[in-house]
């Protein structure tokens, strides 16, 4: 098993810079991705594991209708203060959990689906978390799983991570591959098959990442990852050289364009 290093997620501002420039950039299209090509969505149970600040269960909160429900549940209550601002309109459709991915704060056989965007690279013990999916899962239930693939195919990401390099910033360098680079295609998929799903599927989906900022974009996207506040704390002169060579690379990956190159996903079909 590859070990990396540690990510840290709990502080209010990495949460509020996640909600502003992440989740529009990334998390809401490839969400609503994910959820047109996996359906319907009419009445089912859904369990959002590692909900964040909430952008998938509220897409799914206008997609199970008024016999439907989602549980939304991450270990982290910054994150979860903010998921429940955003679909404080879908009333008792949205249900709040603080919980780990294992053990998982549900009895079993209970949802109909689990969705865990870009979460599942991070759990502790990723082993037993699809073995706990499986467990809350209704008969015939699906638990869809997407994970990113390597910084060489995510290039913004690997935009920030050669500029960190670049300037002798290694440690920031592997922090940021953390959700990348750790956790390959055939240990992914191995997870659900021996959890014991009856099928497991990997699928490969891949999108440029939109944006309209050009190298600047680049930059508010370094900041808004959980290497935000690390950033910050470099000297004026240590942060110069990172953000002009990460608006070179980026200006390379855009020519022009309103893009930061491909981010390239792996999406887990499992079923019970």
């Amino acid at each position: 098993m590859t070990t990396a290093p540690e990510l840290d997620f709990g502080k209010d501002n990495v949460a509020r810079g996640y909600d502003d420039v992440l989740v529009p950039l990334i998390f809401r299209p490839w969400g609503e991705r994910l959820l047109a090509e996996h359906g319907p969505w009419d009445g089912r149970t859904v369990l959002d594991l590692a909900t964040g600040t909430g952008v998938v269960a509220r897409l799914l909160a206008d997609r199970v209708g008024s016999n439907g429900k989602v549980i939304a549940a991450d270990i982290n209550p910054q994150m979860l203060n903010i998921a429940k601002h955003h679909c404080a309109d879908a009333g008792e459709r949205v249900r709040f959990l603080e919980s780990s991915a294992h053990p998982l704060e549900l009895e079993g056989g209970v949802v109909d689906a689990v969705i865990c965007q870009q979460g599942f690279q991070f759990f502790p013990d990723r082993a037993q978390s699809a073995v706990e999916m499986l467990r809350v899962l209704r008969d015939e239930g699906v638990a869809l799983v997407s994970t990113w693939r390597s910084v060489a195919e995510c290039k913004a990401f690997g935009a920030i991570c050669g500029a960190l390099d670049a300037i002798g910033e290694t440690e920031l360098a592997n922090m940021m591959r953390r959700p990348f680079d750790h956790l390959p295609e055939d240990e992914l998929q191995a997870h659900f098959e021996d959890a014991g799903f009856n099928s497991v599927e990997l699928q490969r989906h891949e999108a440029l990442m939109t944006c309209h900022g050009g190298p600047k974009s680049a930059i508010e996207l370094a900041l808004a990852t959980p290497i935000g506040p690390h950033l910050r704390e470099l000297a004026e002169s240590v942060f110069s050289r990172f953000t002009d060579e990460l608006s070179d690379r980026a200006t390379e990956l855009s020519r022009g364009e309103s893009h930061l190159g491909k981010l390239v996903s792996n999406v887990i079909v499992a079923r019970k």
